[in-house]
């Protein structure tokens, strides 16, 4: 069964205007991104009308297991840094967030994005103004043990 190497929970909120995640000195593209849509080196992310949002990564040493958030999706990614992070436009002004390091530069990673809403009762999601994603990470590949 796989295990979690490591994880990293953003330490600070992202306030509008998510793109998605890239790598750190990749070339990549979000701009006007289809959910799921994947660029060589990013991974565009939808808040939708979430006004806040928060990122966990997860890096695993084999395929994790399903989950039960509301949406989720799956793809390929390559990574020439090894690390990656949020980014958030507004006005034409980026915001990068923590980077994330999965070690091996130059390589190709499966991930599985998932999201959540938050909602409580009366209060529904576009009320709140607050979305939740999880990124996991994993190599078909490369051996990946904890450190």
């Amino acid at each position: 069964m796989a295990e979690i190497i490591k994880t990293l929970l953003g330490s600070r909120k992202i306030e509008r205007y998510l793109g998605g995640v890239v790598d750190v000195e990749g070339e990549w593209d979000l701009f006007e991104p289809e959910r799921a849509d994947v660029v060589p080196q990013s991974i565009a992310l939808d808040a939708t009308y979430c006004d806040h949002v928060l990122i966990k990564y997860e890096l695993w040493d084999g395929e994790p297991p399903a989950s039960d958030w509301d949406e989720s999706w799956s793809g390929t990614i390559h990574l020439p840094s090894g690390r990656i992070c949020a980014t958030s436009c507004y006005s034409g002004e980026s915001e990068y967030y923590e980077e994330f390091e999965l070690g091996y530069p130059d390589h190709q990673w499966q991930f599985r994005v998932h999201r959540k809403l938050l909602s409580h009762e009366d209060f529904t999601a576009d009320i709140v103004g607050f979305a939740l994603f999880k990124l996991q990470f994993w190599s078909l590949t490369a051996t990946l043990r904890p450190s």
